[in-house]
C-alpha cells in the first residue's frame, strides 16, 4: 500500500534527524585530532595534570563521559499526580504547546544555529547535499512540511551518577535513558541557551568567541566537551576520572551547571527508558501550589499531604510497570 504524503514526510523526517548526527560526525572528524591535542594541553594549563600525566587523565575523562548516563529530570508531582498513560516523551514542537521550556522562538533559534534547520537548502545531487536539503525542508518551523518529531529531546550527561540525576534544578526525579540513545545524540558542554554568554566570557582562553555550532560534538567527539567546558566542570570531570565515587553527590555544582545532550530520536518509554527514579523528598514535599488549588468548592485543596504523596507514588509505579521500566526510589 502506497504511503500518503504525510506518512512519507514523517518517514523522511526520521531519516533527516539521523542525518543531523551523521553529518555532524563527518564534520567533526576532520579536525578532531587537533581538538584532542588542545584538550590535553588545557588540562596542563588549568593545573589539573602535568605534561607527563595529561594524556592519561584525558583518556580517563573521555571514558567517564562515554560511560555517563543520559538523564531527563522531571518533577514527579507534575508527571504523576494524575494517572499518566503517555507512551512517548514528546516536545512542544510536536504538541504545539510548551512545557518547562516555554519560549519556542528562543528554542527554535538555538536549534537552527546548532543543526542548520534554517539554512538555505542545497540543490546538489551528492548524498550529503540531499541530506542537508531534507534537514532544511522538514526541520524548518516555517516549512509547510515541517515535522515536529525532527526536533531533539534534551537530556543531561550525568557522568557523576548523581542521586538526583544530571540536572536537579528541573526536578529531583528523573528518567535514565537506554544506552543506545547515546549514539543518536549530539552534545555541548553546557546548556545550549548559555553557550553564547559562556564563550563570550571566556574568549581569552580560546582567542575567539566560539559559536553554538562550534562547540557541538557527537558521541565520538566527546573530547570537545573537555576542551570547552567551564573550569568548574573540568575540575569535576578530573576528580571523578581520578577517584571520586559515582553516586556520592546529590547533584553536581548545585544542580545548575550541566553537560547537555540533544537526542535526535523518538523516545518511547517502553523501549528507550531504562529507569524511572522518583525522589521521596520531592514526592513528600510536593509543589508550592497544589494542583487543585482552583478546583470547585468540594474538590478544592491547598495543602499537599500524605495522601497526595501516596497518589504520586502509586501512579509512578503503575507507569513504570506499564512501560516495563525499572522503578527506583531516591532521596
Amino acid at each position: 500500500m502506497a504511503l500518503t504524503p504525510a506518512q512519507q514526510n514523517a518517514a523522511l523526517g526520521r531519516l533527516a534527524r539521523t542525518d543531523v548526527v551523521g553529518l555532524r560526525h563527518g564534520m567533526e572528524a576532520r579536525n578532531y585530532a587537533a581538538i584532542e591535542d588542545l584538550a590535553v594541553k588545557r588540562l596542563v594549563a588549568q593545573g589539573l595534570a602535568t605534561d607527563a600525566t595529561a594524556d592519561f587523565l584525558y583518556g580517563a575523562m573521555l571514558r567517564l563521559l562515554q560511560e555517563a548516563r543520559l538523564t531527563i529530570s522531571i518533577k514527579c508531582f507534575n508527571w504523576f499526580y494524575a494517572e499518566n498513560k503517555s507512551k512517548e516523551y514528546s516536545t512542544f514542537f510536536i504538541r504545539g504547546a510548551s512545557g518547562a521550556s516555554n519560549d519556542m522562538i528562543k528554542r527554535d533559534g538555538a536549534e537552527k544555529q546548532m543543526f542548520g534547520y534554517g539554512d538555505a537548502a542545497p540543490t546538489g545531487a551528492s548524498r550529503e547535499e540531499k541530506a542537508k536539503a531534507r534537514i532544511v525542508h522538514l526541520g524548518n518551523l516555517q516549512s509547510a512540511d515541517f515535522q515536529g518529531a525532527m526536533r531533539p529531546r534534551y537530556a543531561a550527561v550525568d557522568f557523576a551518577y548523581c542521586v538526583n540525576g544530571g540536572l536537579s534544578k528541573y526536578g529531583k526525579s528523573f528518567f535514565v535513558l537506554g544506552e543506545h540513545m547515546k549514539h543518536n545524540a549530539t552534545y555541548c558542554h553546557c546548556d545550549s541557551f548559555e553557550v553564547e554568554a559562556d564563550m563570550l566570557a571566556r574568549q581569552a582562553e580560546y582567542g575567539r568567541v566560539a559559536s553554538l555550532s562550534d562547540v557541538l560534538a557527537t558521541y565520538h567527539e566527546l573530547g570537545k566537551v573537555i576542551y570547552y567546558c567551564h573550569p568548574a566542570m573540568l575540575k569535576k570531570l578530573a576528580e571523578y576520572a581520578r577517584s571520586q565515587k559515582k553516586g556520592s553527590e546529590n547533584n553536581l555544582l548545585g544542580g545548575n551547571i550541566y553537560i547537555e545532550a540533544q537526542v535526535h530520536a523518538d523516545l518511547v518509554f517502553e523501549r528507550d527508558v531504562a529507569q524511572l527514579c522518583i525522589s521521596d523528598a520531592e514526592r513528600t514535599v510536593g509543589p508550592s501550589i497544589h494542583p487543585r488549588w482552583n478546583a470547585g468548592m468540594f474538590r478544592k485543596k491547598t495543602t499537599w499531604d500524605a495522601a497526595d504523596a501516596t497518589k504520586v507514588e502509586t501512579h509512578a509505579k503503575a507507569f513504570a510497570k506499564a512501560n516495563k521500566i525499572f522503578y527506583k526510589t531516591v532521596v
